[in-house]
């Protein structure tokens, strides 16, 4: 009997339809893993990819892919992490990407402070070598099992702290505080940069040679111990401002100043330091070569008659008490120098002057007597140039006798200079002669128009040094200082712009008698301009005292207008300024130079 579907029974009919209907979305949703029943199993999700393995300028968030070093902390700003071959995970503070390529696992995390850095294994290609870099740069590595970190800024932003050898065995020694020191193979200190800015060079005996200031000066050593540091600004008319400045207590310095005249370029030199008051110099410009020189323009001209009477001898020798056997200047040269015993003309007495004056300032200069040359200054002449006054004591307390034959200074090289003196004055005379008490009319500027500087004179060979200078001699360097005697060997300057010299006579410390240099044409114009101003003041003593020389005339004579300047105002706080500069510019490369390993 077939069975009846029953219409009696609605509940039962509708569960069936029910059944029918639903049995395939059950069978769907299991087959896709959907959620349709407690006992069906979950597929498992898909793995989020790693925060390590996000693109550069995915979400700015902090990397959570491994845990940075302890006071190294992760920045937000965009950093990509790349990961070829494995699984690594580089941090990098500062926004740069990190790539670990070669399948090498580790942790390499770069902060940006002076010390925080770490390497575990690091990203490495073709070898082991981990390569810390701070500060925001990607460290690339190739090679052996080397690890080489080098910290972030260190103290007072100055280079990171650490150590690099060079291929020629020298390395790079970098301190906390920012200072730089080269050190060669020998293990000796050849150059530092300190964390200030202050450069120096150092010479083969380990002692400073050269500093450049980070305020622009530059220092020079002189291997007697002087310094002198210089710096220039040119301003738009093309007019140079030069400040020199002198190490050592007392010594001052001077700042010059470019200005036009008259058609002409001439420079004004305002010396302070010395006499308690500044005083000025005027120089002429001479364009030579492509450069231009400058020389010393007379402030007065003396009368015809006084030139005659300082050229020409004397009816008699005059014996002359300079008073200078108590100077603390004179002891220390007295195996170089010693005055004559009688002078036949005045030339000969002012050549014993500009000697004289010449070794003051060599002894003011020297490290070694600073302190006894300050105690001396109220009652010692200034040196070159100084206009009044000076180390003239009057006829009493004459020196003690000397020989000159017993000093390095001989009778043959004082009568060289004494030559030239006389030389000068035969040329100061003539200039005399045509010189008016009205300014040099304006006359258009020759341009380009060479003109042979004093210290190319083929008349002119011998030179008194007036200011520390370092020169080559036979591959050796040595020093020159105030007092020292140079006759030069050539007319023509090479292309370095020097010519060479023959040390004539010269004291213990200083470049050897015999020896020949090059010297710069500027420093040689120096000489003789500081040559010609020595005469002058020693004129002036002269022309003020005539009364203790034998048969002085009248000086007469007229200021020379294009020889007058008067003293710029500044000076003495512009050499004051520069020298403080100078001495913690010294001071700041000291230290740096004393400080980590390595160095001498």
């Amino acid at each position: 009997m077939k069975p009846t579907l029953s219409l009696k029974c609605p509940a039962r009919v509708a569960f069936l339809l029910f059944a029918v209907m639903f049995t395939p979305l059950v069978v769907s949703a299991q087959k896709h893993g959907g959620g349709g029943g407690g006992s069906a199993p979950k597929a498992s999700a898909p793995a989020k990819p790693a925060a390590t393995q996000k693109p550069a300028g995915g979400a700015n968030k902090p990397n959570t892919g491994s845990k940075p070093t302890t006071n190294s902390r992760p920045t937000t700003g965009g950093t990509a992490n790349h990961s070829t071959g494995g699984t690594a995970t580089h941090t990098t503070a500062g926004g740069t990407a990190g790539h670990t390529t070669g399948g090498t696992t580790g942790t390499h995390t770069t902060a940006g402070g002076p010390a925080n850095h770490a390497t575990a294994t690091g990203h490495t290609t073709g070898g082991a070598t981990g390569h810390t870099a701070t500060g925001g740069a990607t460290g690339h590595t190739t090679g052996a099992a080397t690890t080489h970190a080098t910290a972030g800024a260190g103290a007072n932003g100055g280079k990171p702290a650490g150590a690099a050898t060079h291929a020629d065995g020298s390395k790079s020694v970098t301190n906390s505080r920012g200072d730089t020191k080269e050190v060669n193979k020998t293990g000796h200190t050849t150059a530092v940069t300190t964390h200030a800015g202050n450069k120096a060079t150092f010479n083969s005996h380990g002692g400073v040679s050269t500093i450049h200031t980070a305020h622009g000066a530059t220092i020079t050593h002189s291997a007697g111990g002087q310094s002198r540091a210089v710096s220039e600004h040119r301003d738009a008319n093309g007019h140079v401002t030069r400040v020199v400045s002198y190490g050592g207590h007392g010594r001052g310095g001077y700042v010059e100043h470019g200005y036009s005249r008259g058609g002409h370029e001439y420079m004004r030199r305002t010396y302070v330091g010395y006499g308690g008051r500044p005083y000025a110099h005027v120089y002429r410009g001479y364009y030579y070569h492509g450069s231009y020189y400058y020389g010393y323009v007379p402030g007065y001209y003396y009368g015809r008659g006084f030139y005659g009477w300082a050229y020409n001898p004397w009816p008699a020798p005059f014996a002359y008490g300079w008073g200078w056997g108590a100077a603390p200047w004179y002891n220390p040269y007295a195996y170089y120098f010693a005055p004559y015993p009688v002078y036949p003309s005045a030339a000969f007495w002012l050549t014993d002057w500009v000697i004289s004056q010449n070794l003051q300032a060599a002894y003011a200069a020297s490290a070694a007597n600073a302190a006894a040359a300050n105690a001396a200054a109220a009652s010692s002449a200034p040196p070159a140039g100084y206009s009044g006054g000076g180390s003239d004591q009057g006829n009493e307390d004459p020196a003690p006798a000397a020989s000159n034959t017993a000093v390095t200074l001989t009778p043959e090289v004082k009568q060289m200079i004494a030559d030239e003196v006389k030389a000068q004055l035969a040329a100061e005379q003539a200039a005399a002669s045509t010189s008016s008490a009205a300014p040099a009319a304006a006359q258009p500027a020759a341009a380009n128009t060479d003109e042979t500087p004093a210290a190319l004179d083929p008349n002119l060979r011998v030179f008194i040094v007036s200011a520390p200078l370092d020169v080559a001699a036979g591959g050796q360097n040595c020093s020159l200082s105030s007092g020292d005697v140079l006759m030069r060997t050539e007319n023509t300057p090479g292309d370095d712009k020097a010519v060479a010299v023959s040390v004539v006579s010269s004291k213990k410390e200083d470049c050897a008698s015999g020896s020949a240099p090059r010297v710069q044409v500027s420093d040689l114009q120096d000489m003789h301009n500081s040559f010609r101003e020595q005469m002058d003041s020693g004129l002036k003593n002269m022309a003020d005292n005539k009364s203790k020389f034998p048969n002085a005339p009248d000086p007469g004579g007229h200021t020379n207008p294009d020889g007058q300047a008067a003293p710029d105002l500044t000076a003495a706080n512009d050499v004051q300024t520069q020298q403080q500069d100078a001495d913690q510019a010294e001071k700041d490369v000291q230290q740096a130079s004393s400080s980590g390993s390595g160095g001498n």
